[in-house]
C-alpha cells in the first residue's frame, strides 16, 4: 500500500495554513496587489484578474466530472488477442475550456492551474481502479498498481522547467487522491537524439493510418537502466490522448521489458468515442494476452 498523504504530512498542514482566515485575507491582499502590477486574465475567456475565472473553472470540472473510455478513437494504440485496442480512460474531451488550461499548464507555465487539472485526473485514475460506471471493478494485485507516467522530452522539460504529468500526479499523490493499492513509477525515459525508423517499422497489429504515427514515435522511450519492471502491474499516464502513439510507446517499452499494462489513463482525449462499450473494463488478466501479441510481434520481427 502507497504512503498516502496523511493528517500530519505537509501537504495537509499547507492547505490547513492557506484556509486559516488571516491567512486567507493576505493571499486574497496580495492577489489584489498583483491583478493591478501583473494583471492577468483568464486562459479560456480572457476575463481579468484570474488565470481561470470561476465560470471557466466550473465548465472544466463539468467537463470532466465523467470519465469516458477513448480508445476507440485513437487509431494507434496496439490491439490485444481479442482485435480490441488497449483500453484508455480520459477525464474529459479536448476541447474549450479544459483544452485551454491544459494548454495553458503545459506551454505558458501556468502551474497553479494543477489544482484544476489534477482532481480530474484523479477522478480518471479512481475510474480506471473501478470507481466509474463506464469501467468495472479492478481487483489490485498484491504488489499494487505502478502508475507510469510517460516521460517528457528532455528539450520541452528544460524549455518549461518542469514535466506537466508528473506535477499532476505528485499533485494527487501528495493529497492522497491516489486509489488505494497505486503509486508513482517514474521508470520510463526519453532516448535523447533517438530518430526512429522509417512509417511501417513499428510492427505488430495496429489500426489504419495510427501505424504510421507509431512508425515515427517508436524507439523513443526505453525502461529507466535499474528499474525493475519485470511483473510488474501498471497504467501508464499521459496529458492527452491524439492518435495514442506516444502511450502505444510507453506501452511497448513496458510490456517488452516484462510489466503487466492494464490500460492508460489520460486528462483529456481529442474526440469521444463512435461505439464506446460501457462494459469495458482494465483486466487484470488481458496482460498475459498482451503479451503473447507483443512477443510474437518481436519474434517476427527479429526473424
Amino acid at each position: 500500500m502507497p504512503p498516502t498523504a496523511g493528517a500530519g504530512s505537509p501537504a495537509r498542514r499547507l492547505d490547513a495554513l492557506l484556509s486559516r482566515p488571516r491567512v486567507r485575507g493576505a493571499l486574497d491582499a496580495a492577489r489584489d496587489f498583483l491583478s493591478v502590477v501583473a494583471p492577468t486574465e483568464c486562459v479560456a475567456c480572457g476575463a481579468d484578474d484570474a488565470v481561470l475565472c470561476p465560470r471557466c473553472r466550473g465548465a472544466v470540472r463539468a467537463a470532466t466530472v465523467r470519465p469516458f473510455p477513448a480508445h476507440e478513437a485513437a487509431e494507434s494504440l496496439p490491439l490485444l488477442t481479442g482485435l480490441e485496442p488497449v483500453p484508455a480512460l480520459a477525464a474529459g474531451v479536448y476541447r474549450g475550456e479544459l483544452a485551454a488550461a491544459l494548454l495553458a499548464f503545459k506551454n505558458r507555465q501556468r502551474v497553479s492551474l494543477a489544482s484544476v487539472l489534477a482532481p480530474a485526473l484523479a477522478g480518471a485514475l479512481r475510474g480506471a481502479a473501478g470507481g466509474s460506471e463506464a469501467l468495472g471493478p479492478t481487483d489490485v494485485p498484491d504488489g499494487g498498481i505502478a502508475v507510469v507516467p510517460v516521460p517528457s522530452r528532455f528539450s520541452a522539460r528544460v524549455r518549461r522547467g518542469y514535466a506537466p504529468v508528473e506535477v499532476l500526479l505528485d499533485w494527487v499523490d501528495t493529497r492522497g487522491l491516489m486509489p488505494p493499492g497505486y503509486r508513482i513509477a517514474r521508470v520510463l525515459r526519453h532516448r535523447p537524439g533517438w530518430h526512429p525508423g522509417p512509417p511501417g517499422a513499428a510492427g505488430g497489429p495496429q489500426k489504419g493510418k495510427g501505424r504510421r504515427a507509431r512508425g515515427r514515435t517508436r524507439g523513443t522511450m526505453a525502461v529507466r537502466r535499474g528499474a525493475r519492471v519485470a511483473g510488474m502491474s501498471c497504467v501508464v499516464v499521459d496529458d492527452v490522448l491524439t492518435t495514442g502513439a506516444t502511450a502505444a510507446e510507453a506501452y511497448r517499452c513496458l510490456v517488452e521489458a516484462g510489466a503487466r499494462v492494464e490500460g492508460i489513463v489520460v486528462l483529456a482525449a481529442t474526440r469521444p468515442p463512435r461505439h464506446a462499450d460501457p462494459t469495458r473494463r482494465f483486466s487484470a488478466g488481458s496482460a498475459d494476452g498482451e503479451r503473447e501479441m507483443w512477443q510474437g510481434t518481436l519474434d517476427s520481427g527479429r526473424g
